[in-house]
């Protein structure tokens, strides 16, 4: 196993003129390949503030995240965008894909961004994940003609396509029904398995919970492990 996150004593705290309220209190947290874990915890209780501080769109009042050994400093803006790209894939609730696009040009753009990216090696690994994930006969198809399953699995795919360290997902069955939450379930499962993927997921379905190797839960700002 190779060490992929390292949360130390991670705070977050937001000030307001009448008080001051502790959203994170210290947390810790170790992540290596293969690590699938979920966290849960009621509306409001910091789960998204806690994945925004992992996926470095957010930055924590104290405390160190760290990166394959990277420290990072959250006032370096051009770190924290390589480490996004290179390390951090994300699956939203909403899938964020662009209407104009299809979902092949999709799962695309991710590792276009990056310098010297050739193409059609690209092109053949975004068609490779669309092909795991099920959609290897909608490549073409741009948003509007797909479900919102689908959708979903294209933003799975987009988030795998630069191989990143960890997967974080943020309620990402939050918008579908019971059957194709559940084929998602399934596909995470999938991608942890046969990819020794890491994958943290925010999740209020205890039937998504289920399917991870741990489990933890933010209670009054601290994150416990259930």
């Amino acid at each position: 196993m190779t060490r992929i996150l390292d949360l130390k004593n991670i705070n977050k705290i937001y000030e307001t003129k009448v008080e001051k309220l502790e959203i994170l209190k210290n947390i810790n947290l170790e992540l290596n390949t293969g690590d699938f874990i979920s966290i849960q915890g009621k509306s409001g209780s910091g789960k998204t503030t806690l994945l925004n501080i992992l996926g470095l769109l957010d930055s924590p009042t104290s405390g160190e995240v760290i990166y394959d050994g990277i420290n990072v400093d959250f006032k370096k803006e051009n770190l924290k965008n390589t480490l996004r790209n290179e390390k951090i894939g994300f699956v939203f609730q909403f899938h964020y894909l662009l209407p104009e696009f299809s979902a092949l040009e999709n799962v695309m753009l991710p590792a276009l961004v990056r310098k010297k990216a050739d193409k059609e090696i690209v092109r053949k690994k975004a068609e490779d994940y669309l092909n795991m994930v099920g959609l290897g006969g909608r490549l073409t198809h741009k948003p509007s003609e797909l479900s919102g399953g689908e959708k979903q699995r294209v933003a799975i795919a987009r988030a795998m396509i630069n191989d990143p360290a960890v997967i974080l997902a943020d309620e990402p069955t939050g918008n579908l029904d019971v059957d194709t939450s559940q084929t998602i379930h399934d596909l995470f499962f999938k991608i942890n398995k046969e990819k020794s993927q890491a994958i943290i997921i925010v999740t209020h379905s205890l039937e998504l919970a289920g399917i991870t190797k741990e489990k933890f839960e933010i209670k009054k700002g601290k994150l416990e492990k259930l």
